[in-house]
């Protein structure tokens, strides 16, 4: 009986209905690595990131995905891919390919921006807002649209090929002071904490990405040390057929390479959170390839401190004066929308301690009825301070704003 058992295992080993292979996201996946290479040939980029995940500060969930984040000796460039043929345009701040829509806006690509930056200050790193620059690359071979552009004034690019791309990161922006030595490790640290997506590969070499969440333990150990686990049946057919599978898997380290041998329970189950179709994948081991590991740890932020505050002379010298009637504000963040009750707007954080607030009466219809296209939040926009008065009851300064 066992024999027979062993005989039809091995049998419909090669007939399994696995996932069907995505061969155009594994073409736009080795786009991106192939440019990541190139980049990192560049004389003024210090490291290049493939693929980072960024959290949100507080839950740590709802990862914002960067296709590449390249540190250079004086800026930061967030990098969207995408390689595309036929016709570019945008319809409606949507991106779309030969008149489909691919569902990708700017505003993802800023939101992404939104998180770092607001990490990178609770870890303790003090960097300007307009030293992070973004591009959409398209690296196909597509006909891109004039209406193609980003919404920021500054500091936000479309890169028609890859020779344009290289192009912009090549430029030596002298407006910006190379990082000192101590920020620029904060920041490689920091970018390095970003993980990526787990992912199980199957036999076909069909590979599903999100978030292993079991075997949990064994997950939370392996992930500390090592990138993947490759699963593979010990014994040859012959062996397999008389005395049945003996399944191992080859843990590949993060560094170095002293590969770990372990044995595996056929029957244990792996378990893929999918957070696009907000379901959880169960495969047998048997049935897996490989398990690639995205990140090391999730890091917990409110415990990570990179670098320490710098102390202050005099504190007189670093008074930031409040903003006032004529000021413009550079790339200012939206913070919020307020949707509720008589006082509507959009919230704009101007600095460390004073917000600015572009009133719904001061926005055409259009504008406040298509707000999470155009203004979402964690997006930039370059603002003008139209009033500034301090408010004597509530102590804070109430400061009005308009977009330029």
């Amino acid at each position: 009986m066992g024999i027979l058992r062993n005989y039809r295992w091995l049998k419909a080993r090669d007939l399994k209905s696995y996932p069907k292979p995505d061969f155009a996201k594994k073409a736009a996946t080795e786009a991106e690595v192939a440019v990541c290479e190139a980049l990192r040939q560049l004389d003024d980029v210090v490291e290049v990131y493939h693929s980072a995940r960024i959290d949100q500060i507080i839950s740590g969930k709802s990862r914002r995905e960067a296709d590449i984040i390249a540190l250079l000796r004086n800026r930061i460039v967030f990098i969207e891919v995408k390689n595309y043929k036929g016709d570019i345009e945008m319809i409606d701040n949507v991106l779309h390919q030969n008149g489909r829509s691919r569902g990708w806006t700017f505003a993802k690509l800023e939101e992404a921006v939104g998180r770092f930056h607001e990490i990178s200050r609770h870890v303790g790193i003090e960097i300007q807002q307009d030293v992070i620059e973004t591009v959409l690359a398209c690296v196909g071979f597509a006909n891109v649209d004039a209406s193609v552009k980003p919404r920021a004034l500054t500091g936000s690019f479309v890169a028609k090929s890859k020779e344009e791309l290289f192009s912009l990161l090549r430029i030596s922006d002298e407006h910006h002071e190379d990082f000192d030595e101590e920020t620029l490790k904060a920041l490689k640290k920091l970018l390095s904490m970003f993980g990526t997506w787990d992912a199980i590969e199957f036999p076909n070499e069909a590979q599903h990405e999100g978030d292993l969440i079991q075997p949990r333990d064994k997950v939370r150990e392996w992930t500390v040390s090592y990138s993947e686990c490759r699963v593979r049946n010990y014994r040859s057919w012959l062996s397999s057929f008389l005395g049945g599978r003996i399944l191992v898997g080859a843990l590949i380290p993060r560094l170095g390479d002293n590969v770990q041998t372990i044995d595996l329970d056929q029957h244990e189950i792996a378990v893929l959170h999918n957070p696009h179709e907000r379901i959880d994948e169960e495969y047998p081991f048997e049935d897996v390839g490989v398990l690639t590991f995205g990140y090391k740890e999730v890091p917990d932020w409110s415990k990570v401190q990179l670098m320490k505050p710098k102390k202050q002379a005099n504190k007189r010298e670093t008074v930031i004066p409040t903003p006032q009637e004529g000021d413009v504000i550079k790339q200012a963040r939206i913070l919020r929308h307020l949707t509720e009750g008589a006082h509507q707007g959009i919230v704009f954080r101007l600095d460390d301690k004073n917000e600015g607030v572009l009133w719904r009466d001061q926005m055409s219809v259009m504008e406040w009825d298509n707000r999470d296209m155009l203004m979402a939040v964690n997006s930039a926009h370059d603002i003008e301070v139209t009033s500034s008065r301090f408010d004597k009851s509530k102590k804070r300064w109430r400061i009005k704003v308009k977009t330029i």
